[in-house]
């Protein structure tokens, strides 16, 4: 015996009030060269799911193989072309669904990870499998089909999906931000010698200053401001050492264009003056 007791849940995800607008079943086993030329839905958005056989999709400028399991999301406005193996023709429901409102996203919007099209089912095949085919046997032949029951079992289906797609977002994202990051950081390494600051670099790369710092400070392990100081020393250090450019000229090189709060800020961060920093390294450097 087996006994557990839960909590209350919270809403996790929020559709509004997705609907079957249309419904298409295809079974190309009849007709090995079905196609669908290129086309667009102007205001609905259309899952369909493989259920078995092969087949490819043409979108955003390339080609996808299908194959059994996969889930295929076509955002409003997106072009698409579809086709089925001629040796394993495809057999799909596509869904064409309105209403569909995701929290802060567009209406009929599919959050989507990177430019594919298709979502793998995975360890979920069988669970879609399941829920996609009762839909058809509650649409298709049915005079009358109880559209209250579909549309619950649609709800179920996106759930599904956006289990299968929330770590996946998340790891785009990670990604994503972590590339942002790198970039804020070459940002700074090319122009720490101007009067940089926390707020115009955000406004440089169009992201809040709260942002930008807690998740530099994530990724680099240094706050921004620890960064370009770090860099305008660095610079500095280089050029005492390795060229006889004047101390005046490194500070202006360096970004500082008061020289005593050069002298001040470098003996701080370094535990000496540059002079003495000079005299210290230059000879070992020769």
């Amino acid at each position: 015996m087996y006994s557990r007791n839960y909590e209350r849940p919270e809403a996790e995800f929020h559709f509004g009030k997705p609907y079957v607008r249309t419904l298409n079943y295809i079974r190309a086993e009849n007709n090995s060269r079905w196609s669908f030329h290129m086309h667009s839905h102007s205001d609905t958005l259309e899952i369909a799911y493989v259920l078995s056989g092969k087949g490819a999709i043409y979108c955003n400028g390339r080609f996808f193989a299908l194959t059994e399991g996969d889930i295929v999301v076509k955002n409003p406005m997106v072009s698409h072309a579809e086709s089925s193996d001629s040796l394993e023709p495809i057999e799909q429901i596509c869904l064409s669904i309105d209403d569909l409102k995701f929290e802060d996203g567009e209406n009929n919007v599919f959050p989507m990870v990177g430019l594919s099209p298709i979502i793998k089912s995975g360890c979920k095949r069988k669970l879609l499998d399941s829920l996609f085919r009762d839909i058809i046997e509650q649409t298709v032949d049915i005079n009358s089909p109880d559209m209250e029951y579909t549309n619950a079992l649609l709800k179920m289906i996106l759930t599904v999906i956006l289990r299968q797609t929330r770590q996946l977002i998340i790891e785009r994202k990670h990604i994503e931000c972590g590339e942002l990051m790198h970039e804020v950081r070459k940002y700074i390494e090319t122009h720490y010698m101007e009067n940089l600051s926390l707020e115009n670099i955000a406004n440089t790369f169009h992201i809040s200053v709260y942002y930008l710092a807690r998740q530099f400070k994530k990724y680099t392990g240094f706050t921004l401001n620890t960064y370009i100081l770090s860099c305008k020393i660095g610079e500095a250090q280089r050029r005492l050492i390795f060229t006889d450019d004047s101390i005046s000229e490194i500070a202006q090189g360096s970004g500082y264009s008061n020289l005593s709060y050069f002298y001040a800020t470098f003996k701080k961060k370094v535990g000496c003056t540059p002079k003495a920093y000079k005299n210290i390294y230059k000879l070992s450097a020769k």
